[in-house]
């Protein structure tokens, strides 16, 4: 994880959730889209605090986030996996999808260009259609001939 978004976690923990919120979405949204589409950070931080639960549970999402270390136990996953990033994320550095294709026999690499954390908000029906086309392509290798 790059260190400004270790240290932007760290810091949310600390500050007002409302404040926390929209911190983070801004540094997961690539710049681009936060240039271009600010309405769309407003709409996420909205949709946030309509389903917003317990102050100390986004205080530990935070700080789970910061101190995140998954070690090698992706390499147990047996199941058809899709692994999904966008080439411009600051939260997880998108090598990351790398080191996870490697430990998770058979999976598969999509990557959303320009892009940040939340790809899947900034181009829904792009991933939706990403999503679909690995399900119905699992779906066809595991039919019995």
């Amino acid at each position: 994880m790059p260190r400004t978004s270790v240290q932007r976690m760290t810091e949310a923990a600390s500050l007002p959730v409302e404040v926390a919120q929209r911190a983070l979405v801004e540094n997961a949204l690539a710049p681009v889209t936060l240039k271009t589409r600010p309405e769309l950070a407003e709409r996420i931080v909205r949709n946030s605090r309509a389903r917003s639960g317990d102050p100390a549970a986004w205080r530990a999402l935070a700080n789970a986030g910061a101190a995140y270390s998954g070690g090698t136990r992706q390499s147990l996953i047996r199941a058809p996996t899709l692994i999904t990033y966008g080439d411009a994320d600051a939260v997880v550095d998108p090598r990351n999808s790398k080191l996870l294709s490697g430990r998770i026999a058979g999976s598969q690499v999509t990557v959303f260009p320009g892009l940040g954390h939340l790809f899947f908000w900034e181009e829904p029906a792009e991933f939706a259609a990403a999503v679909t086309s690995f399900l119905l392509a699992t779906v066809q290798k595991l039919r019995p001939v």
